[in-house]
């Protein structure tokens, strides 16, 4: 060690009790790249005493591809003089974890203005860029939620105004039970998106928590049949219930019955006139498989794959105002799921029909 380097070091010495509490990882490297200083929180990071880690280089610390990439900053730095201020993504090879930092690196120079070595400070900003990408999909989950607001009960809203102006009146004939059955529909659209929408926002503040009891599955299936026969009977629609036997699951009835009314709603919605629809409950393994199964329109492969992810999902099928999904009782559906330790998923092809299924666990 020449005299320069000894007295640097002597000097970085005296400032150590100070860099281990600066809250950010601080170390200097030689011109070779190894370790000739490094304060308490690398010496945490490395899990190793400050005397293992100096004369190391990181290749002793981080995986591979961490090493090279460090390596071609260090170099730009040693050989050169640069001043670096960058974000480096590091595997650290004692734990595995990969954490994000902001790092600035700045050479060390002797009385001739010799490079003779190195200095770094790295933030560790991996929580921050998660925070920051959480509030991001906040903000655009909330923009898109004002759409889906706006949107669905513009639509109905509008269909209900149209009805009671005079001329579409007087031109179409309208009969008044037709009339109050096509407001009762708009209207009950309304409340289904508002109703999901509540329950939603509650699950997505973690408010919602499984009220589970035992019960029996083919009663609540009937149940939610009987609440859409106005529509069944309408499209003339051919729906069975097909259950085994006795069975029951372990679960939170009011959830249970939400997912039944969303995905039945959706089926029907879809199913054109003459169509069919059966709804199937058994036992697979440790698990009840609920299916309901559909003659609609079908879905693209594309769109499938989007259905249950929030507010990613695309239209079904370009339905005028009135009838356009924006899939938020899929979501909900999902998300009521995931709380039973279950799991929910399609398939389908277009203009072939589409099955929905979902599992919970069986009950013990």
């Amino acid at each position: 060690m020449t005299p320069s380097e000894k007295k640097l070091t002597e000097q970085i010495q005296r400032l150590s009790e100070t860099l281990d509490h600066v809250g950010a990882y601080v170390f200097t490297k030689d011109q070779q790249g190894r370790y000739t200083y490094a304060n308490k929180m690398v010496c945490d990071l490395f899990e190793s005493p400050l005397n293992e880690i100096i004369g190391l280089t990181d290749s002793a610390f981080f995986d591979l591809s961490t090493f090279n990439q460090l390596q071609i900053n260090d170099r730009r730095v040693l050989d050169h003089g640069e001043h670096i201020e960058s974000e480096e993504n590091n595997i650290i090879i004692a734990s595995g974890e990969l954490r994000t930092y902001w790092s600035v690196k700045k050479p060390i120079k002797n009385d001739r203005g010799q490079i003779i070595g190195m200095c770094g400070i790295s933030t560790d900003i991996t929580d921050r860029l998660k925070l920051e990408e959480d509030l991001l999909t906040a903000n655009q989950t909330k923009d898109k939620l004002f759409s889906i607001i706006a949107h669905d009960i513009k639509g109905p809203i509008g269909f209900i105004l149209g009805l009671f102006d005079a001329s579409l009146l007087n031109k179409n004939n309208h009969k008044p039970s037709e009339l109050y059955s096509a407001i009762y529909n708009s209207l009950n659209n309304i409340h289904k998106l508002l109703g999901n929408l509540l329950y939603w926002a509650r699950s997505q503040k973690g408010a919602l928590k499984p009220k589970k009891i035992e019960f029996e599955i083919e009663p609540h299936l009937k149940d939610s049949q009987h609440a859409f026969n106005v529509e069944i009977n309408n499209k003339n629609i051919t729906f069975t219930v097909n259950i085994a036997p006795a069975l029951t699951v372990n679960a939170d009835l009011f959830m249970f019955q939400t997912i039944i009314r969303n995905l039945l709603h959706n089926a029907i919605k879809f199913t054109p006139q003459n169509g069919t629809i059966s709804v199937t409950a058994e036992r697979v393994d440790n698990h009840i498989l609920i299916s309901i199964t559909d003659t609609g329109i079908g879905i693209a492969t594309a769109v499938a794959e989007t259905l249950f992810t929030p507010f990613k999902n695309q239209p079904l099928q370009n339905e005028d105002l009135i009838t356009k999904d924006t899939g938020l009782g899929l979501i909900l559906c999902k998300e009521f799921v995931t709380l039973h330790s279950g799991t929910i998923g399609v398939s389908s092809a277009l203009n072939k029909g589409s099955r929905f299924w979902f599992t919970l666990p069986k009950n013990t």
